[in-house]
């Protein structure tokens, strides 16, 4: 029904506009689109208060939408715990979902690293949309062990969907494939820091599908100053997360809470100073 619906409802616009001179229609075809983006806009009530969110961008963001308060509730437990006047680096932000979340109480400073540029730009949007411009800090850049230009392997345009690889380093499931390859300035978390003179964060997210353990090698001189870690750890990452993983936040101070990884999702491991 729904696709008999949307053809019929093609098939008018595409008779209202036909008057119109090319130019002319294909930017009432463009403004129709973007508005019904904007009235398709969904709102998420999570235990902070209510997220705005596109849905329509892509079926991961649809899904995220949906599920995100079920998803990965220790991702929400542990953001909850960052204390006011504290600061998180979301690394592998995508859309921005847990960086707004965070952003809600008005005292965490959060900076979100996203290099994928559908992502980025869905993020850009969607903190424009809930007002958190201020508080959340975006950048377009994609950390790793070394610091250059590189390429980002897309597994998929589509905004919101994982599996991307930097440098040409298979994902956590040992698994490559690309539809794009976009350029994208890499650091060392350290070297970063380094050339913007930025403080280390309090707590660091790492959701990068494969790469988390390039990030973590990279960041000597930062991971004794972080309070916490929450890296996501799955496929191969997991069967080798001793050598993978765990040797710079072992030799940072920072030991797990093994507890976390029974909660929710499963997928998430939580790397706490004692």
């Amino acid at each position: 029904m729904s696709r008999s619906v949307a053809r019929a409802l093609h098939g008018i616009i595409n008779a209202v506009v036909a008057p119109q001179n090319p130019r002319r229609r294909a930017m009432t075809l463009a403004r129709l689109v973007e508005r019904l983006d904007g009235e398709a806009a969904a709102v998420i009530d999570t235990r902070r208060g209510a997220l705005k969110v596109l849905p329509l961008r892509g079926p991961h963001l649809a899904a995220a939408a949906l599920d995100f308060e079920r998803e990965e509730p220790e991702m929400l437990d542990w953001i909850d715990a960052i204390a006011a006047g504290e600061t998180l680096w979301d690394v592998g932000a995508a859309t921005g979902l847990f960086s707004m979340y965070a952003a809600l109480k008005p005292e965490v400073a959060v900076f979100a690293f996203e290099p994928k540029a559908t992502s980025f730009g869905v993020l850009i949007e969607h903190l424009s949309l809930n007002g958190l411009g201020e508080r959340v800090f975006p950048l377009c850049v994609a950390l790793s062990d070394e610091t250059g230009l590189t390429h980002l392997s897309l597994a998929a345009m589509a905004p919101g969907s994982g599996g991307n690889s930097v440098g040409g380093q298979p994902n956590q499931f040992g698994e490559f494939q690309s539809v794009f390859s976009q350029g994208v300035p890499a650091y060392r978390i350290d070297d970063l820091r380094q050339a913007f003179g930025l403080a280390a964060p309090d707590h660091l997210k790492i959701d990068v599908d494969g790469v988390e353990g390039l990030i973590l090698a990279g960041a000597p001189q930062t991971l004794p100053l972080v309070k916490s870690v929450m890296v996501e750890v799955e496929g191969e990452n997991a069967a080798e997360a001793a050598t993978r993983i765990e040797p710079p936040l072992l030799a940072a101070g920072l030991v797990e809470d093994v507890a976390v990884r029974a909660k929710g999702s499963g997928r998430n491991r939580l790397y706490v100073r004692r």
